[in-house]
């Protein structure tokens, strides 16, 4: 099945998709034409076989989902989506469209996991997605061998009071998004750069300056980081990030 196959699947499926939002009744706003471009970025996804078993725990993020199938499926991973009881309706519609026509060798989907089910996992790999409280649960509570990995956790740095009232639009749309957002103001960008990079913060930095910022500069600072210099990048961030491989 190639990835023009999925497409129209999902186009076939677009009702469903809008229905289970519905039935979530979640804040949360589904954007079929996104989903449809974190598919065609997969044109460009390039990994060979991985050949294993892998839990990935998310924080219920529907667009997540969407890319953990793609990654699996392209590296021969049998993987288990732990969504932690969130967007069931919407995250479950998408996995059926996978698993409809994948059969076998589709990702399956758990709503919840005991810490039971977590300790006797025969999984290879157990890695947690933008979500650090689950995660040190896992390592410090259960002591289970298990890793971290940020896909959209956003560092916001601003260094005007003039961009409050934007700085909070951003963070009521990234808490119904399901996006992580850390916000830094009152310090300089070069401190901003080192504690970013220091303590392994979000992979996405977006700097909303009054004052010219060189980005050639910035982006090599912030190595292996999205970056976005007074800009929206809400429409397109989850396609932009779609290609981090999560599962290797």
């Amino acid at each position: 099945m190639t990835l023009n196959d999925v497409i129209r699947l999902f186009e076939l499926n677009k009702d469903n998709l809008d229905e289970a939002c519905r039935i979530d009744d979640s804040e949360f706003k589904f954007s079929f034409s996104k989903a449809i471009s974190i598919l065609n970025r997969f044109k460009e996804f390039n990994s060979g076989f991985v050949d294993k078993k892998c839990i990935a725990v998310t924080n219920g993020n529907p667009y997540i989902t969407l890319i953990l199938c793609m990654q699996a499926l392209s590296q021969n991973i049998t993987l288990t989506i732990n969504v932690q009881d969130t967007m069931i309706a919407l995250n479950s519609a998408i996995m059926k469209i996978f698993s409809t026509n994948f059969r076998d060798a589709a990702p399956t989907l758990k709503e919840y996991m005991s810490p039971r089910e977590f300790i006797s996992s025969e999984a290879d790999d157990i890695v947690v997605i933008d979500d650090k409280t689950k995660f040190n649960y896992l390592k410090d509570e259960l002591g289970i061998k298990v890793r971290y990995m940020s896909l959209l956790n956003v560092e916001l740095y601003t260094n005007s009071d003039d961009m409050e009232s934007l700085t909070d639009t951003i963070s009521d749309y990234c808490n119904q998004s399901f996006i992580n957002l850390d916000v830094h103001k009152d310090e300089s960008i070069d401190e901003f750069v080192r504690q970013t990079n220091k303590y392994e913060g979000g992979n996405v930095a977006l700097i909303l300056a009054k004052e010219p910022v060189y980005q050639a500069d910035i982006y090599d600072k912030l190595d292996g980081k999205q970056v976005y210099v007074n800009c929206n990048p809400f429409a397109k961030i989850e396609a932009d990030v779609a290609l981090k491989n999560l599962l290797k």
